[in-house]
């Protein structure tokens, strides 16, 4: 079982995602022969919580991974997927760069792992990871095995290789596209592995992201600091060995949070009690649909100072940001991005209220706060129940 996770790479930029430039050939090809949700979303908008719940299958407010600072550990109580894997008589490995939010043993990733290292650059470690990954494959041929691998090399900067670098041109977004192209090689060498050790029609794929980035949809080029679609959106693809059928693809919402309970079912393996999220190899049989509501979470406890929250149904999507102290300085500590958000945003109940209606306004441009005050209180209700079943405190406040 291979899990993949390309940090910073938007499900919009690759071909089975309807991306018109061929940049994710090996991607589009798992998707072409395996399963793809159609509508993947992050319960977070940055890094470390969002591979916390990657590997635990509990929400960021569960887990408790989502501090920019401060360095928490996975509480004991959680199994990660390295340990229910070992549990389970497999070979655990990891695979991972310098970017400790990703994969670092101060916060333990490597719970679990017969083999771990983090030791690759942030960027361009797919070249050099390769050959430990395949090595690894040769010598665990005949056993089960488990593989966590996580690279930066989509997340900025776009500095990939040659030919790759420079591929698509050299805008901003055409290097971006260079970095997918350069990431979906590699993985193209490790599935080509696969099948050459004859491995490929009993390994489980799955290629994933953390979130997205941001291209000037709402005025900037950063990220993980706003919950809006262009983050939040995420490609789920796997590689599914028996009789699944080829190019499945499942409508409706999918989050993060799911993974690593489908993953455990795909595999054989009980699903622990703690883990919050739900198998989804019903929905790939076409059993049921997914789940009605996905919350997302983001904390930024140092230099912007505020608690992001959001809800997403099918239709609507709240996002509500909350205040953590009023800042000392308006030009050091309120960027323009936070400017841009006090004039879009509704005034409630001392935070900023946003309500888009994803089917009509997609790219989020008309806050409808304002004119449905009853979807406001609705979406705000399930916002704090779920924070209360989580027992979760947050720190400025509100729920």
């Amino acid at each position: 079982m291979i899990l993949v996770s390309f940090d910073t790479l938007r499900r919009d930029h690759l071909g089975c995602y309807g991306y018109e430039k061929k940049v994710s050939p090996t991607m589009d090809d798992l998707a072409r022969g395996g399963v793809l949700f159609e509508d993947g979303v992050a319960n977070c908008g940055w890094t470390l919580p969002q591979h916390a719940t990657l590997v635990t299958g509990t929400y960021p407010i569960t887990h408790g991974l989502v501090y920019l600072h401060r360095r928490v550990r996975f509480p004991r109580r959680l199994k990660t997927l390295g340990e229910l894997f070992q549990g389970a008589g497999y070979t655990t490995l990891g695979f991972c760069n310098q970017n400790h939010y990703g994969g670092g043993w101060i916060y333990d990733f490597h719970r679990g792992m017969n083999s771990y290292t983090n030791i690759f650059h942030h960027n361009n470690m797919m070249e050099k990871a390769v050959t430990h990954i395949t090595s690894y494959m040769e010598m665990l041929r005949e056993k089960p095995f488990y593989m966590y691998i996580h690279t930066s090399d989509t997340h900025e900067p776009f500095a990939a290789s040659e030919p790759f670098g420079s591929m698509w041109g050299r805008e901003y977004e055409n290097k971006y596209e260079g970095e997918i192209s350069y990431v979906d090689h590699y993985l193209g060498r490790l599935v080509e592995k696969l099948e050459e050790l004859e491995l490929i029609d009993r390994t489980l794929v799955v290629a994933t992201s953390d979130h997205g980035s941001e291209f000037r949809e709402h005025g900037f080029l950063e990220k993980k600091l706003n919950l809006y679609e262009e983050i939040l959106q995420v490609p789920i693809i796997m590689h599914l060995p028996g009789d699944i059928s080829p190019g499945t693809r499942v409508p409706g919402q999918a989050q993060t949070l799911d993974i690593p309970p489908t993953i455990l079912d795909l595999c054989g393996i009980d699903i622990p009690e703690g883990m919050e999220g739900k198998s989804m190899l019903g929905r790939i049989r076409g059993e049921g649909g997914g789940p009605g509501r996905v919350f997302s979470h983001t904390l930024h406890e140092t230099s912007y100072w505020y608690e992001h929250w959001s809800v997403r149904e099918k239709e609507f999507k709240l996002i509500r940001t909350q205040r953590l102290k009023k800042p000392k300085s308006r030009k050091n500590l309120i960027s323009d991005r936070f400017r841009r958000l006090e004039e879009v945003a509704t005034r409630r109940r001392g935070g900023l209220v946003e309500l888009y209606d994803l089917l009509d306004d997609p790219g989020e441009r008309d806050n409808l706060a304002g004119n449905r005050p009853e979807i406001v209180g609705r979406l705000e209700k399930s916002i704090r129940n779920w924070v209360r079943a989580c027992g979760y405190a947050p720190p400025g406040g509100w729920p």
